[in-house]
């Protein structure tokens, strides 16, 4: 008899293209209908920016997801900008990154808002990639980086 083992590997995080990101949220939250507007600009992939778990699969978060995930859910709690979160929809166990503002410092731990935890977070970003017009077959990952977008902008 086969033993079955399912397991989740976050994707690599390039630490710098994280740091422009938020070193540059002002600006880029300043433009975000031009980066919405732009799908050179909104299919920018950076390392890091995902939502993944066990059962559900792994997904990478463009930019324009991220600022939609951050006007319009958790995503954006106060000072935590979240950019990605890992775990299992049934024990509700994860991992998840943040940027505080306040800070200024890239923390991680347990997101945990009463009985939906993992998809406290995970939901609302399942729902975006669904949704999204960046997802469809048609979208292509823009050949930009976050630093061309910053030098841009």
């Amino acid at each position: 008899m086969s033993t079955l083992k399912h397991v989740v590997v976050a994707p690599t995080t390039d630490k710098g293209a994280n740091s422009c990101l938020f070193e540059n949220l002002n600006l880029i939250n300043t433009n975000r209908n031009k980066i919405w507007g732009t799908p050179e600009f909104s299919n920018i992939q950076i390392p890091g920016l995902y939502v993944g778990g066990l059962y559900v699969g792994m997904y990478k978060i463009r930019l324009g997801d991220i600022l939609k995930l951050w006007s319009d859910t958790q995503w954006h709690d106060g000072n935590r900008y979240y950019y990605n979160i890992i775990g299992t929809p049934l024990s509700g166990m994860n991992t998840t990154h943040w940027y505080n503002a306040d800070t200024k410092t890239f923390e991680s731990g347990r997101y945990n808002n009463g009985k939906l935890q993992f998809l406290g977070l995970a939901r609302p970003a399942f729902d975006q990639i669904r949704n999204s017009k960046l997802n469809n077959p048609n979208a292509v990952i823009s050949k930009l980086t976050i630093f061309d977008l910053v030098r841009q902008l």
